[in-house]
């Protein structure tokens, strides 16, 4: 037994060396909205039903830039219809059209740059892990909250066109300050009754690598006043991490999970799940249920952002995006599933809290 824990613990400080942030680089390159964006497609095998479960494959593509700013994406929001935000976890920031089926092209309709032109009051890496918004579709006046996991903040922002960043502070909860800051708050949800819900990424004690704390704030956490959080522990598939949560119409919610499989070269293991926030509000646990496998032969990565656009016809597009890690060895994908809420598993009635 001793031997077998030892080997574990060995392996969790294995899996934190090597995702933690190389060196920060220099961010002085002048800003130019024309740098190029390649989008590559990427084949998807013929028989994926039995892995992806309720979805349906629409599309996977690479996304190369030699813009000092790309890569590290870990989050991912729909804007305005047919574009994605993406947000990296050196705080940079990629939005971009959404790519077609079989794409493969040189894209200039994107831009780049940073969430925070004012970073030299930042005195640590802006380790930026997940973010949300106010709107499904953005656009316009639509607020973003993002977290900060080694500074242990959440940021609000107004995003026009304008004005794409407009920052209106950060609050540091007290809740999360007691997280680790190497595996704090890596995923993050705005409700549509207003309500927020943060994750952490490590696991908790005595959880046999199930559970991960969980803080559903009953508003809005980087807001002005006094907001409530309740705790709860998210219960996932063992051995596995959430790395972003999407919300869907029925508020129910999306999660994506990471395990590390082999660490060089590093080889990961993702699954998308759905959990109820009614439950977590109840009873204060809220399970993780598997819908889908991202293994291969599925294109593989360390998958950390997910975004979920709602569709005139009543399905969904689902975005699911890899943090590269800015090594070599990996890669920016973007995979496109389709969701029809009809095959998703009907909600349980949660148990009260005892």
């Amino acid at each position: 037994m001793t031997s077998w824990i030892t080997r574990r613990r060995a392996f969790a400080l294995l899996l934190a060396l090597t995702l933690l942030p190389g060196p920060e680089p220099e961010y002085n390159v002048p800003f130019h909205r024309a740098r190029e964006l390649s989008i590559r497609s990427v084949a998807l095998p013929p028989a994926t039903a039995a892995a992806l479960g309720p979805f349906r494959p629409r599309g996977a593509w690479q996304l190369i830039s030699n813009d000092i700013r790309f890569g590290g994406y870990s989050a991912l929001i729909p804007r305005e219809p047919g574009r994605l935000l993406a947000i990296s976890d050196r705080g940079a920031w990629l939005e971009f059209a959404e790519p077609a089926m079989g794409v493969a092209a040189k894209s200039r309709d994107h831009a780049m740059d940073h969430v925070l032109p004012n970073r030299k009051e930042w005195t640590s890496i802006t380790d930026s892990e997940a973010a949300t918004s106010d709107s499904d579709f953005g656009g316009a006046g639509s607020r973003i909250w993002i977290s900060w996991e080694d500074r242990r903040a959440i940021s609000r922002f107004t995003a026009t066109r304008e004005t794409p960043w407009a920052d209106e502070g950060r609050t540091f909860p007290k809740p999360i300050g007691k997280w680790s800051a190497q595996f704090g708050a890596e995923a993050m949800v705005r409700l549509n009754s207003g309500r927020f819900i943060v994750v952490s990424e490590a696991f908790a004690p005595r959880s046999y690598e199930r559970r991960h704390q969980t803080l559903l704030f009953d508003g809005d956490p980087a807001g002005t006043g006094p907001v409530r959080a309740l705790r709860g522990a998210l219960v996932a598939d063992e051995g596995y991490r959430p790395t972003d949560l999407a919300r869907l119409p029925d508020g129910r919610v999306l999660v994506l999970l990471r395990q590390l499989v082999w660490p060089l070269p590093m080889r990961f293991s993702c699954r998308i799940a759905i959990a109820d926030p009614e439950d977590l509000r109840r009873t204060g646990r809220w399970h993780a249920q598997t819908l889908a496998r991202l293994d291969p032969p599925l294109p593989a990565d360390n998958y950390e952002a997910l975004a979920v656009r709602p569709r005139r016809d009543g399905k969904l597009d689902v975005w699911v995006m890899s943090d590269d890690n800015r090594n070599s060895t990996q890669r920016s994908l973007l995979l496109k599933l389709e969701l029809t809420p009809a095959d998703l598993p009907p909600r349980r009635a949660p148990k009260l809290r005892q």
